[in-house]
């Protein structure tokens, strides 16, 4: 069995968030007479991002019965970028499977008490990952910005109180990191003719 290495997987973590910040900071370059600033792409990078560090602190990444792919988002974004509950939930319902599936975030609705959450993306946002009442009864904004969430999710792996912390000194942590990366590393496909 293949033991933990803390150096490979500093450096694994590494250089996925300093990937996730380069292609996010390219996203809001100015171009003079270019499209503008691209949202979409960092988001979904995003939280793709975040699918992956949960899926080695949970020690899978596939789909199965048991495992769900949004408590263990939700999960994660919780403890260590310290984001709420309910605004993680909409987050990835948002930005992980509607725009992911459909190629747009869609309004959301509440089945438990008909609440509406609609959302933005920008860079000049003050309250990401904060739902704020619209002034329309029952509607809510989720605000969210790919940069603070570079910033939130870099201290939420290598703060004092992160994951990588967490992983270094937990002998559970190391085994659901090999677990998951060798299920990462194995996976495979069946084509049909």
């Amino acid at each position: 069995m293949t033991t933990f290495d803390q150096v490979g997987a500093r450096d694994q973590f590494e250089n996925r968030i300093n990937s996730l910040e380069a292609d996010t900071n390219r996203c809001f370059w100015e171009i003079q007479g270019g499209p503008g600033k691209a949202y979409f792409p960092p988001v979904m990078y995003a939280l793709a991002t975040i699918d992956y560090f949960s899926s080695y602190w949970a020690g899978w990444n596939e789909s199965s019965p048991g495992k769900n792919q949004t408590e263990r988002l939700t999960a994660f974004m919780n403890q260590y970028l310290l984001y709420p509950r309910k605004e993680a939930q909409i987050a990835i319902n948002f930005w992980r499977h509607k725009l992911m599936h459909t190629a747009e975030p869609r309004l959301l609705r509440n089945k438990e008490n008909d609440e509406v959450y609609i959302w933005s993306i920008g860079t000049n946002l003050v309250n990401h990952m904060i739902l704020v009442q619209t002034g329309v009864p029952n509607q809510f904004l989720l605000e969210f910005n790919p940069s603070t969430l570079v910033f939130d999710l870099r201290e939420g792996v290598f703060g004092p109180c992160g994951y990588f912390t967490d992983l270094q000194t937990s002998i559970d942590l190391q085994d659901k990191y090999l677990k998951c990366l060798s299920e990462m590393e194995n996976y495979t496909i069946k084509i049909k003719p």
